[in-house]
């Protein structure tokens, strides 16, 4: 009987350390495939159904200050208290340099992406504004961050300006939430206004 309980151990060892692993191993990173597709989501949110062809500024910002970056980051994290350290690390982690928004983004409405050399070009115009609505639209255009997540791809950070005419603009960072699938936005703080 006592050498049929020494056969069992080994079995009983390997079942409770397969069972150990599988409880303390860590949760996988995110794929890049997700990581874009949930930014894309994000960014989706913003416009809901909108109609027209929207606007937006091909190049990234985060509108965070290059004078103090720290006084930038230290509002975030007061405007914003619901995000993790991890949502906040990746958001400036992803923004450590300005980057180019896809053309072949998925983000439910019709859109066009305009380089900053563009509505530069635009702008310096003695009517700016008119040229700008006459190509594009009387809505003005929409900029945004690459979006910080944390691990689970539950929580966002997100920063979003937009102008619509000369004193006519705003920026905002807003920390989303996934809830049933759909990003909703959990609390934001005011970067600028005009």
């Amino acid at each position: 009987m006592f050498i049929n309980l020494l056969k069992k151990i080994p079995v009983v060892l390997l079942a409770l350390n397969f069972i150990a692993c599988s409880l303390f191993t860590p949760a996988s990173t995110p794929s890049a495939a997700d990581i874009e597709k949930e930014e894309q989501a994000v960014y989706a949110s913003f416009f809901g159904s909108a109609p027209g062809t929207i606007v937006i500024l091909q190049d990234t910002s985060t509108n965070i200050s290059s004078d103090d970056p720290r006084q930038t980051i230290d509002y975030i994290k007061s405007g914003l208290p619901g995000a993790s350290k991890e949502t906040l690390d990746n958001y400036l982690e992803r923004n450590r340099q300005p980057s180019q928004l896809s053309p072949d983004m998925q983000i439910g409405v019709e859109y066009v992406l305009i380089s900053k050399q563009d509505l530069s070009a635009i702008m310096s115009q003695p009517d700016g504004w008119d040229a700008f609505y006459a190509k594009y639209s009387h809505a003005g255009y929409t900029q945004f961050s690459r979006v910080g997540f944390n691990k689970t791809l539950d929580q966002a950070l997100v920063y979003v300006g937009g102008m619509a005419g000369p004193l006519m603009g705003s920026g905002f960072y807003y920390l989303m939430e996934k809830k049933d699938g759909q990003w909703i936005i959990k609390e934001q703080v005011m970067a600028w206004i005009s």
